[in-house]
């Protein structure tokens, strides 16, 4: 674990990361589809808000604790010694189990009283409140101590296996229920919480006994300070986050059409985990706060921030045309012929992606420069979405309530905090211009494959090859890609791929 941050290292971490994503990516679509096809309509809404409980109660009761591993473990690997990084870990951990065996224990309760969404039924409580607390403590060792560490081939493997349990499971029922699929989500959790806390272990053995002379760990109220500002903002964050809307919906949606939405959540979930960008960015996010730890140097941290959002956005709008374009058949292809019907839904949400994309990399970036309290007053600002919406009326917009409060709130929080950043000489540029070259490429190319004769799954391949070739041979000629992003990519690969223009 010799110079975790370094150029060198983070190339080795892309590559055990991409060797991960490919069976990650494969099992996890394998997953979504078995799922859907698995379970009846009904069963599958119940498994559905399940999760969308699971997952937000995790993120409404983290109280900041994953942002302090990912912000300071950096800094204690660098220059801090064996015992203090463990003691660091285990205090979170430790803490995040308690307040989430709280929370079940509330869980349990609340099956009692009959205030669980109507889309949850009371018998699917137990195992919702036992899946909770593994899966938070689970990933506070995987999601963030092990990302932290720079240990992307062990987080990887974690995340594959746990994947694989499910699918196996899926394979074996035949035709199961919510509870059966929970409780395969419960067994691949408890895997996967004890092998993330072995490779855990043996990496600090690796690390040295003593500190560096003159390093002072940060002190409480710093901890505290990210915590607090990152756990303000990311109630907001989960007040708009799929799984919060899921909920409100469920109380006056069925389960048919919560589990289409569902699906085409989850599936526009999966889009953003796997697209190149994010495939760098969750690398090179430790890189990016660890080597601004060390040197200061904000260029550096904006050049980064700016690449890693440009590749995520250039290759987003391929997707974006091909959901526009053929998204019907996608949806029914993915799900075994089930909601077709949700396209324009698909293709809204896929756009919703860039404005997602740039909000978690401008996270990063206040994180590392110190401007979480900036951060925290911008998300309380966007809170003013959804009262609004219900104002205006929620019944009359249905399902579309959801692709309104979450594109909303995006535009606020992204809005905001640029112009606060740039109010304290931090620069942002926004890129309009190769927005536009980009705009003008993808257009061009959704219009070859809409005017694409045929019908059926061999013409929608076709003219998926055709907008993807048409729409590279138009970035490529715009100018799109211009020398610092040539430059980066260089570096990012270690040799000299593409050529820099003087």
């Amino acid at each position: 674990m010799t110079a975790p941050y370094s150029g060198p290292q983070t190339r080795r971490n892309i590559a055990a990361f991409l060797v991960g994503k490919v069976p990650t990516a494969v099992l996890t679509a394998s997953v979504l589809g078995l799922s859907a096809r698995v379970l009846p309509a009904a069963e599958f809404g119940h498994y559905v808000v399940g999760m969308a409980l699971v997952e937000l109660v995790l993120g409404l009761s983290s109280f900041g604790l994953d942002w302090v591993l990912l912000r300071f473990l950096p800094e204690y690997r660098l220059r801090g010694s064996r015992q203090a990084l463990a003691r660091l870990v285990v205090t979170v951990a430790v803490c995040r189990m308690l307040l989430l065996a709280v929370v079940a224990c509330s869980l349990l309760l609340a099956r009692g009283a009959g205030v669980l969404p109507a889309s949850v039924p009371p018998e699917l409580a137990g195992v919702l409140a036992i899946l909770l607390v593994v899966e938070g403590v689970m990933r506070i060792l995987r999601d963030n101590s092990l990302e932290a560490l720079a240990l992307q081939s062990r987080m990887q493997l974690v995340t594959v296996l746990r994947g694989a349990v499910i699918a196996c499971a899926l394979l074996a029922m035949g035709s199961g229920t919510a509870r059966e699929l929970l409780l395969a989500e419960l067994g691949a959790s408890i895997g996967a919480l004890l092998l993330s806390a072995g490779f855990l272990f043996h990496a600090v053995r690796g690390l040295p006994m003593h500190a560096q002379d003159g390093w002072q760990p940060p002190d409480s109220a710093q901890m505290r300070s990210v915590a607090l500002h990152n756990y303000a903002s990311g109630i907001v964050e989960y007040l708009y986050s799929p799984s919060s809307l899921i909920l409100l919906l469920a109380r006056s949606q069925g389960p048919e059409a919560m589990a289409g939405l569902g699906f085409v959540l989850r599936l526009t979930d999966i889009i953003r985990n796997y697209m190149p960008g994010m495939v760098i960015f969750s690398v090179v996010r430790s890189r990016m706060i660890g080597a601004y730890a060390g040197n200061r140097d904000y260029g550096e941290l904006q050049r980064w921030a700016h690449f890693v959002f440009k590749v995520s956005a250039l290759s987003l709008l391929p997707v974006l045309a091909v959901a526009a374009v053929y998204g019907d058949l996608v949806l029914q292809l993915a799900s075994g012929g089930r909601f077709g019907e949700y396209r324009l839904l698909f293709a809204v949400l896929c756009g919703w992606l860039a404005l997602r994309l740039h909000r978690l990399i401008l996270n990063v970036v206040c994180n590392a420069v110190g401007l979480m309290g900036m951060w925290a007053l911008a998300s309380l600002c966007s809170l003013l979405v959804l009262p609004l919406l219900a104002w205006l009326g929620s019944a009359p917009l249905g399902l579309w309530l959801v692709p309104a409060a979450l594109l909303g709130n995006e535009l606020i929080v992204n809005g905001l905090v640029v112009a606060g950043m740039r109010r304290r000489g931090f620069a942002w540029p926004l890129g309009l211009r190769w927005w536009a070259r980009a705009l003008l490429a993808i257009g061009a190319a959704a219009g070859v494959a809409w005017l694409l004769p045929g019908q059926g799954v061999l013409a929608a391949a076709v003219g998926t090859l055709l907008l993807c070739a048409v729409f590279a041979v138009a970035l490529l000629l715009s100018g799109a890609i211009d020398e610092k992003d040539r430059q980066l990519i260089n570096r990012l690969l270690g040799r000299q791929l593409l050529r820099e223009v003087s």
